[in-house]
């Protein structure tokens, strides 16, 4: 039976949205039927040990994994989630995949996780690419006259200023991101050694908080390792859409799938306020105003 492990982290700011992923995992699969373990990135004691007692999952005390001089880290240590992480396949020696999902997510179908292992077992990185039928733009550009334009993606611009030579950054720079909030590998796959290779090599100028990042598009677009992309609802960030009973997250456009895991990327205000609501459209045209946080949907 192939053992798989759910895996998050983050600090003692981020324990109630760790616990409601902890929450969502635990109402669908026993921790006899899946790992659950958890990178202490700043968490209190107290915290760490009801993570253990409540939900069963194994709390990571590890290093940076790294060599970063304190002057980069500023005191946040919480980012020692982000370079740990690319240890995971020596941290957790008894898994057979390895999924990630960041604290600020939830699972609300257990089937999206099922089939990202899966996929994993083919010794590919399930990913879910941030290009997609739900991107208002494909491409930043900074357009300069006679119809030249200067390229801004998000991966070229991290490689640039990770001091990568220009042939090694066009190599990413028309590629699409992937979102390494959510991912599935298999612990023997040779894309983790790959991807510390790679974080080594831009943390030396590049930023801390893009390094992982960053480092997993040129494993994938440089240096040719398999990867999956997964469908949207593996990682869904928006638009928010509802069944009519306003019970289900489902996606936006046809078929309106039932979303697997949430991911509140970029709702700051709302991930530290369970009171804050976003609008929310029903699939039988309304608007309604609710929380994207698990509790308003168990």
């Amino acid at each position: 039976m192939t053992k798989v492990v759910i895996v998050t982290g983050g600090d003692a700011a981020y324990f109630p949205l760790i616990e409601e992923l902890a929450q969502s995992v635990r109402a669908q699969r026993t921790a006899d039927e899946m790992g659950l373990a958890v990178i202490d990135g700043g968490l209190e004691p107290d915290q760490a040990a009801l993570l253990v007692l409540r939900y069963g999952a194994r709390v990571l005390q590890v290093g940076w994994g790294f060599e970063i001089a304190p002057a980069r880290i500023k005191g946040r240590e919480h980012l020692k989630v982000l370079t740990a992480r690319s240890f995971l396949d020596q941290h957790l020696p008894d898994a057979d995949v390895i999924v990630w999902i960041d604290g600020d997510a939830w699972v609300q179908d257990m089937a999206a996780v099922d089939l990202m292992a899966q996929a994993a077992l083919k010794d590919r990185l399930v990913v879910v690419s941030q290009t997609s039928r739900y991107s208002d733009v494909v491409m930043t550009l900074q357009w300069a006259g006679f119809g030249y334009a200067k390229v801004k993606a998000q991966l070229y611009k991290n490689a640039r200023r990770a001091g990568l030579p220009e042939a090694e950054a066009r190599l990413v720079g028309d590629k699409p991101t992937f979102n390494a909030g959510v991912f599935a590998l298999a612990r023997t796959a040779p894309h983790w050694q790959a991807w510390r290779r790679r974080i080594a090599q831009v943390l030396v100028k590049g930023r801390v908080f893009t390094a992982d990042q960053l480092a997993m598009g040129l494993m994938i677009h440089a240096d040719g390792l398999a990867v999956e992309h997964a469908p949207e609802i593996c990682n869904y960030m928006g638009p928010w859409t509802c069944t009519a009973d306003e019970r289900t997250l489902v996606e936006r456009y046809i078929p309106n799938a039932k979303v697997g895991v949430i991911h509140m990327a970029g709702y700051d205000a709302l991930r530290r306020d369970k009171a804050l609501t976003v609008p929310i459209a029903t699939l039988d045209g309304r608007v309604i105003h609710k929380s994207l946080r698990r509790f308003a949907w168990a």
